[in-house]
């Protein structure tokens, strides 16, 4: 069997975001162990080697035209004359949107976030999603979102049969298990100097967002005399670096754009910190809980959802609310305890990999 996967919304908001690297996980899986043969589509900007564990997946490129327009050649004339070339069994789309090729199975996956209205960011997988949303439903033959939220709005209202909707979560990862004693403690003096420390993943947030964070870890500091360090992945902007030389706490806060290889931060971590990552898909959280590391937050959101009280919650936007939290979880150590049971209880909600998850959308190809 072939399937032809549309690659340029994964490459439209980059091949390092969740979404890209759950569904570039599923299509791997696929493959090895299912035997089902991919051809990748992507536009004219694809580098090899963009999408990992795809190696020797061949790939056409295409020249795409910029903007609405742009995205409605894309869909409307360039996959079909694709199908009609090399005559895939099925038709994989990542954006949200389908393609008119109306005699073949299309597999849709839908933005990180279904309704376009109040959800900030959906803009970036197509700007065509909105206008187009409900024919694409209609069209699919099944449809992969992210969250129950997402899944309960999409078949509100008669927007599609729910029985062709498919909630996708992260799954466990075999390697994934809490450090030992002296490797945490040899993380620990390589990148804070033997110190304890907060640790956030900052790569795909804003420079609003890290001052923001900057300013909570002013008020935990301020509030609570302690040693603990802020351990930040992320790039330091010029604009960032400025703010750094003036920051009162500067020596106690890590930033670092590469680590080596062997290393994860976030696994010798105190705990970990998701304050602005309400729409995330949770890769990091399901990640955290399973090397025995407690999390903080954001209330709304995706997040909220998977982690029940599993994590401790914080307003969005709020230095002062993320401040309180850091707090608890410093003073109480019988909190912390309780946070990595819960996180370890709540994996059993979770399929190791590649497991039950991807059985349905093989299940659903075959079909």
């Amino acid at each position: 069997m072939l399937v032809l996967l549309d690659c340029r919304p994964l490459q439209h908001i980059g091949s390092d975001s969740e979404k890209s690297r759950l569904v570039i996980s599923f299509v791997a899986a696929l493959a090895r162990d299912r035997g089902i043969k991919w051809m990748l589509l992507a536009d004219h900007t694809y580098q090899p080697g963009l999408f990992p564990g795809l190696a020797g997946v061949p790939v056409l490129t295409r020249r795409a035209l910029p903007g609405r327009m742009g995205w409605g050649l894309w869909y409307d004339w360039l996959i079909p004359r694709i199908v009609r070339k090399f005559k895939p069994d099925a038709v994989m789309l990542t954006g949200g949107v389908t393609a008119a090729v109306p005699d073949l199975p299309q597999l849709l996956w839908m933005p990180v976030g279904v309704d376009p209205g109040p959800v900030k960011g959906w803009k970036q997988e197509g700007p065509l999603y909105a206008g187009r949303m409900a024919a694409s439903l209609r069209r699919a033959d099944a449809v992969f979102c992210f969250s129950e939220k997402d899944r309960a709005w999409l078949a509100g209202n008669g927007r599609t049969d729910e029985n062709k909707l498919f909630v996708m979560r992260p799954p466990l990862l075999p390697a994934a298990a809490p450090l030992a004693f002296t490797e945490r403690e040899r993380i620990k003096g390589q990148y804070t100097g033997g110190r304890e420390y907060f640790y956030i993943d900052a790569l795909a947030a804003s420079a609003e967002e890290v001052v923001q964070l900057l300013k909570a870890f002013s008020l935990f500091k301020k509030r609570q005399l302690s040693n603990l360090r802020l351990v930040v992945s992320g790039v330091l902007t010029p604009g960032l670096r400025a703010k750094l030389e003036t920051y009162k706490y500067r020596d106690e806060v890590h930033f670092f754009e590469t680590i080596a290889a062997d290393d994860c931060l976030m696994d010798a971590a105190y705990a970990a910190l998701f304050p602005f990552e309400g729409n995330s898909l949770g890769m990091g959280l399901v990640h955290a809980w399973q090397t025995g590391v407690p999390a903080l937050i954001s209330m709304d959101g995706r997040l909220r959802e998977m982690a029940g009280d599993a994590a401790l919650g914080v307003r969005d936007a709020d230095p002062g609310s993320l401040a309180v939290e850091m707090m608890s979880i410093y003073k109480d150590e019988s909190l912390r305890t309780a946070l990595i049971g819960k996180g370890f209880a709540r994996l059993t909600t979770f399929d190791p990999y590649p497991g039950r998850q991807l059985a349905d959308v093989w299940n659903v190809i075959m079909e």
